[in-house]
């Protein structure tokens, strides 16, 4: 029988680290890495896709999201002036006025028939534009949209229903704003002027808005009806998606990187189509007769909260790109993120200092002593006058968009950062000027 020799080496053991693991692992990494860039190219796209689609279910499910997305337009100064001549031109639709005026004169002064009537045309649409500049005309507006807004619903995913043909003319969506007139009738009577009664008899078609034609329904209504079909879908899908590609990716920085970017690019691109499509609505209003001011008018407040919600969107991938960026090995990266770290240093150690007895002791002129007490005595009050200049800002800078909003609440959140180190300033030469302050 052989003896074993102790120094003789013992066979290799079988280990999950031998060469078929070696192989698996480059293997099974490179196979994280192609599912993490499919699911970041498919992600990058649905995420916008999905800003788009909750915005639509937003503001074609919610009637109070309707009915606020288009209030503006009854304030709107080309609506307004659009529909003050459509209900002049519903009220001189026919010769009644000519007819009243040249009966009234001698046959002599036919001649001013003409002249009269345009005046009257003008006294009119004066009268006219007052009504529908009107608050009482916001709240009919109002509350024609919230009685519509399931014709609409209805109109642009394809449905028919006796609702629908109060609001649909000539597959347009048309808003009848009619009880205007009566409005007008009444402030003319009032002054004098009744030539126009009775009113149903000079106007059978009545005043509407064209809210979207034809080709516009036809173009938008497969996009709603799928929009209100899939729901969330789209939104929790796109949220999925982007969750697994982080998960499943070797280099999650990286991927999240990549994947801001992707976003961000797909966002500009949905802009750039929201411009382009402006463009392509406003030809078509022009094709089908149609005012290009109440076309604009109506594409821009319609779309309005779509574009800030992109915007922000966009604000939010930019944020999140240079977030990754700063934390990767990139030589200024590295250099940030120490000049970051040296500024927390340093405001640290001075927070230390200001705090600290040897900082109370070097106590300063009777001035300093008398501002530093001023600022603790009004320090709140300087916070909240912070606040409301930021709070002013917001509320009267009209139509601000993401960078705006990040900026004010940038500078705001510096200026309590230096009201909080003013303010320990100010207790340390309070402290000093305290003889106590030491025993304590």
């Amino acid at each position: 029988m052989s003896e074993i020799n102790p120094e003789t080496p013992a066979a290799p053991a079988a280990t999950p680290d031998g060469p078929a693991a070696e192989k698996k692992q480059p293997r099974a990494r490179k196979t994280r890495g192609v599912i993490a860039w499919i699911l970041v190219v498919l992600a990058s796209l649905l995420i916008p896709i999905a800003v788009v689609s909750v915005w639509a279910i937003r503001t074609v499910t919610d009637t109070n999201q309707y009915v606020a997305t288009m209030a503006p337009l009854a304030r709107n100064e080309a609506i307004v002036n659009h529909l003050a001549d459509k209900a002049t031109d519903a009220l001189f639709s026919t010769h009644v006025v000519q007819d009243k005026v040249t009966a009234a004169l001698p046959a002599k002064a036919k001649p001013l028939v003409s002249p009269l009537v345009n005046q009257v045309h003008d006294y009119v649409h004066g009268v006219a534009l007052k009504v529908f500049q009107s608050p009482k005309f916001g709240q009919l507006w109002d509350t024609l949209n919230q009685h519509s807004h399931d014709a609409v619903v209805d109109i642009l995913t394809g449905k028919q229903s006796k609702l629908t043909q109060r609001f649909e003319q000539g597959g347009a969506i048309v808003l009848k704003v009619t009880p205007a007139l009566q409005q007008i009738q009444e402030k003319l009577n009032a002054r004098g002027v009744t030539v126009f009664n009775p009113i149903k008899s000079i106007s059978q078609k009545g005043v509407g808005i064209t809210i979207v034609s034809k080709d516009q329904v036809s173009k938008f209504s497969g996009f709603f009806n799928l929009v209100v079909k899939l729901r969330w879908v789209i939104p929790i899908v796109a949220l999925l998606l982007a969750a697994i590609g982080i998960a499943v990716a070797v280099k999650r920085r990286k991927t999240l990187l990549r994947m801001a970017i992707g976003v961000g690019l797909v966002t500009l691109f949905l802009l750039a189509g929201l411009s382009l499509g402006r463009i392509t609505f406003l030809n078509q209003a022009t094709k089908h007769n149609l005012d290009s001011g109440v076309a604009a008018a109506v594409w821009d407040t319609l779309l309005r909260f779509l574009r800030t919600d992109l915007r922000w969107t966009l604000l939010v991938t930019v944020l999140v790109a240079i977030g990754a960026w700063v934390a990767g090995p990139g030589r200024y990266a590295v250099w940030i993120r120490s000049k970051c770290a040296q500024g927390g240093r340093w405001t640290a150690t001075q927070v230390r200092a200001l705090s600290s007895g040897a900082g109370r002791a070097a106590a300063g002129s009777p001035r300093a002593r008398r501002t530093g007490g001023w600022i603790l005595e009004h320090l709140t009050g300087l916070r909240i006058v912070g606040i409301v200049v930021a709070a002013l800002f917001v509320v009267f800078g009209g139509n601000l968009t993401g960078w705006s909003l990040l900026v004010i609440v940038i500078v705001l959140a510096v200026y309590l950062g230096l009201l909080q180190l003013v303010a320990l300033w100010a207790r340390r030469i309070a402290g000093a000027a305290d003889p106590t302050a030491g025993a304590a």
